[in-house]
């Protein structure tokens, strides 16, 4: 049983300030429209509307999980008050993180810091790059702490061969002409002394901080929702959970959000997720991967890994029903899939084709050397992502908690 502290609620009240209200429920609408009409959103489950101290834990593969769930879940289950709170990369607080991810207005957001908009709708930082960061995020850390200081002062001879002769200050790496050079990664070890110790030290300072936030955050009852693989995956397979997972699990009941997608079908990217209270004594991704809901694309990933040879759709669609018939009780199937696991494998063949993963001839397909999604830009094989995703939920059905 979850420990149920009765702390003041003070932490709540300053980070959430009442007046902020508007903004956090305008976001949510927003974000909810947005999404549910540039993907296709299906889910099972929610939290609890009355709830103490929460963690709602998911696990990563892309990057809208957080605000469809958070926006979902705070219109749904009416968080009048207080938002549910992110776990989410410091880097959100720096200039220019939205100009990487909405190319087409990174003319207007290149010097543009959102981090007190992202502070006000939920959204907390933690420094989750200890070792590795960008160019511009440590520019911009080392210029408030030292000024504008000459980057060979800075960095080591490695990292200024990087850089080139057109980059001669700190503010240089900040300026819009070398936005793209400065969102690439540099590590710590690459800085002089003794700005490499400071920063180091820094670093660990402030990830210190930021967990104290959140434990106070959790004590004062708050609905944190975290994805602690911190990164989300590019190959399919869950990474270690871990950062302020291990802090405030003993502070809060925690609920799984399990997360699967449907890249093959249809033209709208697919995320579906279920959200169920996390057993005891039990591993929490365990449990993550055997509540994810099974889909026709990581069956048919699975029968197409180790295939050579041409195939047919009837070929296919025996395989995806072989596999169904065979999957382990405890595990979810998709109700579409369940239902009509032809159309579903007919569907998945078409969108394949359509993507280039597939190529037909007649009524014969054959893999295609190319095998990428353009909504998961890390991925080089989709049919590997798949087929390793369903592996390990195959795993967490097969745990002694199946």
């Amino acid at each position: 049983m979850a420990k149920r502290p009765n702390a003041s609620t003070d932490e709540l009240r300053k980070t959430a300030p009442a007046w902020g209200q508007p903004v956090r429920w305008l976001t949510a609408v927003s974000i909810c429209a947005y999404y549910f009409l540039a993907y296709r959103i299906v889910g099972w489950g929610s939290v609890p509307s009355r709830r103490g101290s929460t963690l709602i834990v998911a696990n990563h593969q892309h990057e809208i999980e957080s605000p469809v769930i958070v926006a979902m879940l705070t219109l749904r289950t009416r968080a009048w008050r207080y938002p549910i709170f992110t776990v989410s990369s410091r880097r959100m607080w720096e200039p220019g993180f939205l100009a990487e991810r909405i190319p087409w207005l990174a003319f207007l957001l290149r010097g543009v810091n959102l981090g007190p908009l992202f502070s006000m709708i939920g959204m907390q930082p933690i420094e989750n790059e200890l070792h590795t960061r960008p160019f511009a995020s440590l520019a911009y850390t080392l210029r408030e702490r030292y000024g504008d200081l000459t980057v060979e002062t800075i960095f080591r001879t490695r990292a200024l061969e990087r850089l080139g002769s057109g980059i001669r200050r700190l503010s240089d790496l900040l300026a819009p002409t070398h936005f793209q050079l400065g969102r690439t990664f540099v590590t710590l070890s690459e800085l002089n002394e003794p700005y490499r110790h400071e920063a180091l030290q820094a670093t660990r300072e402030q990830l210190e901080a930021d967990l104290g936030h959140f434990e106070a955050l959790a004590r004062a009852g708050a609905t944190i929702f975290l994805t602690p693989e911190g990164f989300y995956s590019g190959d399919g397979k869950m990474q270690r959970l871990r950062g302020v997972l291990s802090r405030l699990r003993p502070l809060a009941r925690a609920w799984l959000t399990a997360i699967s997608y449907e890249p093959f079908v249809g033209r709208r990217l697919c995320m579906l997720y279920r959200i169920e209270p996390a057993a005891d004594g039990v591993p929490l991704e365990l449990q993550l991967k055997r509540l994810r809901p099974i889909t026709v694309s990581a069956l048919l990933a699975t029968w197409l890994r180790t295939r050579s040879a041409p195939f047919t759709e009837k070929h296919a669609t025996d395989a995806v029903e072989h596999q169904l018939n065979e999957l382990p009780p405890v595990l979810f199937v998709e109700a579409r899939l369940r239902g009509h696991p032809q159309r579903m494998t007919r569907a998945a063949l078409a969108g394949m084709e359509r993507l280039g993963i597939l190529l037909r001839e007649g009524s014969e397909y054959a893999v295609a050397d190319r095998r990428t999604h353009p909504s998961f830009p890390r991925t080089a094989d989709m049919i590997e992502y798949q087929a390793n995703f369903h592996a390990e939920t195959l795993e967490g059905a097969r745990s002694d908690g199946g």
